[in-house]
């Protein structure tokens, strides 16, 4: 009997050990800790960590989509935070990317992401074209809203005075008057912008048409977007006309492909949105999939593919492809 106890135990620690080698440890690269952003991708992890199986996912804080894409590209994380201008610039070559990446991969987009143009409502501008030589945050350091500002801003020929700074300290220079302004990206209502209003009545800037139409004849990957914050917060009344893009989660052909499909299978669930909702609430009105489907730059993972495909969505050829 002894004999045969011990090998059973010995069975049993084979087996916690299988179970152990098993766990397929991941890494999330992460906006800064800051964003509202920053809490879906803690939320929605954990959520991640519950229902499929087999994986354990940790999260990174790196700062924004560019440099969690970069550091993606270096095989430092397996998935990261995403944005379709960031995709672009990786898919193409286009600083602050070398080489075009081929192996880059979207696992899903989780929101549309308009840009807000944020002013003190005290600051005496009441324009984009105003903007020029005012001190103004355009966004975290490093992060794809700064390099998309950036990028309106030039096709319309307005320049601030920029404040570069992480996203926290962007909002302390704000709160204590040290620039007119910031730009977030984002939907209504917007942890960081709220923070923003406590401190400082606010109003919200439009791009007007020629604008918006200047923007995206540069860079397409941009579409107009509006919004109506005032029922949020801040002084603004009626539509406010932006540019967006959409934001979500990336990763590349290296990730398993099974992997990649539960994942897909449970962000897209109902459970999925509303554990998505639970820490982004606009979150409770979108649909990823087609949000998905409809904002890639980068071909979908194979494993996504899947899914959707299964799931009865129409996937276009040209987000397919052979990982």
């Amino acid at each position: 009997m002894t004999t045969t106890f011990r090998g059973l135990a010995l069975t049993a620690v084979l087996c916690i050990s299988g179970a152990a080698q098993a766990q397929e440890r991941l890494t999330m690269g992460a906006t800064h800790s800051a964003s509202s952003f920053y809490a879906y991708q803690v939320g929605i992890t954990n959520y991640l960590n519950s229902a499929v199986e087999g994986v354990n996912i940790n999260v990174r804080e790196l700062g924004g989509a560019e440099v969690s894409t970069e550091a993606l590209l270096r095989e430092e994380v397996d998935m990261g935070i995403s944005v379709t201008s960031s995709d672009f610039a990786a898919m193409n070559g286009i600083e602050p990317f070398r080489g075009e990446a081929d192996n880059l991969r979207t696992l899903y987009y989780f929101a549309p992401l308009p840009l807000n143009f944020v002013v003190a409502a005290d600051a005496g501008i009441d324009s984009i074209d105003a903007l020029a030589d005012q001190a103004f945050n355009p966004g975290g350091r490093g992060t794809s809203t700064e390099r998309q500002v950036e990028q309106i801003m030039e096709s319309i020929d307005v320049t601030p005075d920029w404040l570069r700074a992480e996203g926290g300290d962007a909002l302390d220079a704000f709160q204590n008057g040290r620039v007119s302004g910031f730009v977030k990206g984002g939907n209504h209502p917007d942890g960081y912008i709220q923070q923003a209003a406590t401190a400082r009545d606010i109003i919200f800037l439009s791009l007007d048409e020629a604008q918006r139409n200047a923007a995206i004849e540069a860079y397409p990957f941009f579409s107009a977007a509006k919004s109506t914050p005032s029922e949020f917060y801040g002084e603004t009344e009626g539509e406010v006309n932006s540019l967006q893009t959409a934001i979500g989660i990336n990763t590349t052909s290296d990730l398993d492909e099974e992997i990649a499909y539960q994942i897909a299978k449970a962000v897209f669930s109902e459970e999925g949105r509303e554990a998505a909702a639970e820490v982004y609430a606009p979150a409770r009105t979108i649909d990823a999939a087609q949000l998905t489907i409809d904002a890639a730059v980068a071909p979908l993972h194979s494993g996504v593919v899947r899914y959707l495909e299964e799931a009865g969505y129409t996937v276009p050829a040209d987000l397919k492809t052979q990982d």
